[in-house]
């Protein structure tokens, strides 16, 4: 019995080493990308950093509460930006942020039979792997009702990770950002109270089983506590920084060896399904910013098929509308996640998944 408890502390201690290396050398990532003014560097270096680790064969451990605590760190940092006159305006983009997100569901069904035919995948797996909804939510509704979770697992860390490296940096290049404001950060007595108060946002909306609770209830709370003007600043750097930190690396570890090369067909694949998607998103985006007078930045970001943490960390640091574009996201997530089966059975139903598979067979044929 001794000798099992020693193991069992020996084991312990080494998963606290690896977790420990891990985290340095994500956070060494980040500030190396940020010495070089990549965009969303706290992010994208320690993504990197993780994902070759996994590809490498390291399995580097990723508890969910660092993840859980990355997103009420970024949730409390979007909800800062709140205040009543932005909360007002939101109502007025309600709309056009439902039809944002059931376009983004019908492209991502429609590119899923392609992905389903050259990947060899079957067509409920290829649904839920293109689906632009939350990373570990995605593989459990889907395996719920037949669908291969592996597949679905890689293929959505892929899509969140393309987007977080393709689009923030094609931004910056053309000059897709806007200038800073002068906000000055919170005292301290303030951090700790907006984060307390994310918390307990955080903590009812998982109890109730809101989708994303950790980010939207941290999100929802601190955004009350800013309209009321009980909070006002931003949050620190170093603070918002390890909210990423913690964000990229848990997205990095996703990505793992074994998975790559027992499906490196299917990765190849979605690499440009993914590609094709985040391009017709765009175009969208352009189309919105001729139609509604919408800065043209601010479209694509509301637009892209990206996870709603990471596109909100993208709007803070590019300085554009970080309530409206994390909104966009929010009805996005709550609308997959939350009908994601319905969609599937719905569009199988009245026929239009089946002759895109139809059409798609006798091109090959052809």
């Amino acid at each position: 019995m001794s000798m099992d408890r020693t193991d069992r502390k020996r084991s312990r201690l080494g998963e606290l080493c690896w977790l420990a290396f891990g985290y340095a050398v994500a956070a060494a990532a980040g500030y190396g990308a940020s010495r070089i003014h990549l965009p969303l560097a706290w992010v994208l270096g320690p993504l990197v950093a993780a994902a070759a680790f996994g590809i490498f064969g390291v399995r580097l451990p990723a508890p969910i509460i660092m993840r859980r605590a990355g997103q009420l760190i970024i949730g409390s940092t979007v909800g800062l930006s709140m205040t009543s006159a932005v909360v007002a305006g939101l109502a007025v983009w309600l709309p056009l942020m439902i039809a944002t997100a059931l376009l983004s569901i019908l492209v991502s069904a429609t590119f899923s039979t392609l992905l389903a035919r050259v990947a060899h995948l079957d067509g409920k797996t290829a649904f839920f792997c293109v689906l632009p909804g939350g990373l570990a939510e995605m593989g459990n509704i889907g395996a719920g009702i037949g669908a291969q979770m592996e597949p679905v697992a890689l293929i959505q860390a892929l899509r969140v990770a393309i987007v977080v490296l393709l689009i923030p940096p094609l931004m910056v290049a053309h000059g897709l950002y806007q200038a800073p404001e002068a906000i000055p950060d919170l005292a301290l007595e303030f951090v700790a109270l907006v984060l307390g108060v994310g918390l307990g946002g955080a903590l009812l909306a998982w109890i109730v089983r809101f989708n994303n609770p950790w980010m939207v209830g941290a999100l929802i709370a601190v955004g009350v506590l800013t309209a009321l003007e009980i909070a006002e600043g931003r949050m620190p750097q170093p603070l918002f920084a390890l909210g990423q930190i913690l964000i990229g690396y848990n997205i990095g570890t996703r990505f793992k060896r074994s998975a790559l090369r027992k499906l490196p067909r299917v990765a190849a694949v979605a690499i440009g399904i993914i590609l094709l998607m985040v391009l017709v998103m765009a175009l969208y985006a352009l189309g919105l910013s001729h139609i509604f007078e919408m800065d043209f930045a601010i479209a694509i970001l509301a637009a892209s098929p990206g996870g709603t943490a990471e596109m909100a960390a993208t709007a803070q640091i590019l300085h554009l509308p970080v309530a409206l574009i994390t909104a966009f996201h929010v009805v996005r997530a709550v609308l997959v996640n939350g009908f994601a089966t319905y969609y599937w059975r719905g569009l199988t139903a009245i026929g239009y998944l089946p002759t895109l598979e139809r059409l798609l067979n006798r091109s090959k044929r052809s």
